[in-house]
This record gives structure tokens, C-alpha cells and sequence, in this order.
């Protein structure tokens, strides 16, 4: 669970990250395992009780797939956009140090985040 404080309110399920949501309506929590090719869920009312049906959900998603054929994790990760809004003196830092390493500045920003992130 030691990768769990990456993305907010997430928990390291048998390796596998899940985020972790409060439903109301239903006043339980609800897990979702992100990276998995389809949609494995899983609900309790405790940590503990997330880490349990979080196991026995993940262990049965897998076997169905095994049984179907089907690989269970994603494998063409999504590319997503946002907006950076930053002073123009550093757009042009950040260009010369791109250049430098031979990377548009989109790739640099990613790398340097992921580094910073510790996903690399």
C-alpha cells in the first residue's frame, strides 16, 4: 500500500490501485480497480473491509477473464489534456530545457512529473 498516497483516496489491492469513494445513498464505501480492461467493483463499510472484498472481487474478475479469454488490464493508456497557466519567462525556461534533452516540451512536462510522482 505503499503507492496508495500517489492519487487521493485510493488503496493497493493485490497490487492493483483502486479509488475509493463514499456512496450515501447506500452509506458504504465503493472501490473501483483502475487499469483493468472492464469494471471490477466492490463494496464495504471499513478499510478492512475494502482490503477483503476488494481481494475476493479482484481474484473473481480475474478468473472470468482467464475463463473468457480476455487480457483484464488495460493496455493503450488513455491520453488526457489539461490547461497550464505559467509566466512567460518560465515557458521560456522550460523550452530551453526541453531542447536540452532533446524532448518537446509535452514530453518533458510528463517525464518530469512522472519522476516527481514516482510512476517511472
Amino acid at each position: 500500500m505503499t503507492d496508495s498516497h500517489l492519487i487521493p483516496n485510493t488503496m493497493v489491492i493485490c497490487a492493483q490501485p483502486a479509488l475509493i469513494t463514499w456512496v450515501p445513498e447506500i452509506n458504504l464505501f465503493r472501490g473501483k480497480f483502475l487499469g483493468l480492461s472492464g469494471y471490477c467493483d466492490f463494496v464495504a463499510d471499513s478499510a478492512k473491509g475494502l482490503m477483503q472484498e476488494g481481494e475476493l472481487s479482484l481474484k473473481e474478475y480475474l478468473a472470468d477473464c482467464k475463463t473468457n479469454g480476455i487480457d483484464p488490464y488495460e493496455r493503450d493508456e488513455k491520453i488526457k489534456t489539461f490547461t497550464l497557466r505559467y509566466p512567460e519567462s518560465f515557458g521560456e525556461r522550460l523550452a530551453i530545457a526541453a531542447a536540452e534533452k532533446r524532448m518537446s516540451v509535452n514530453s518533458y512536462i510528463v517525464e518530469i512529473l512522472s519522476k516527481q510522482m514516482k510512476l517511472k
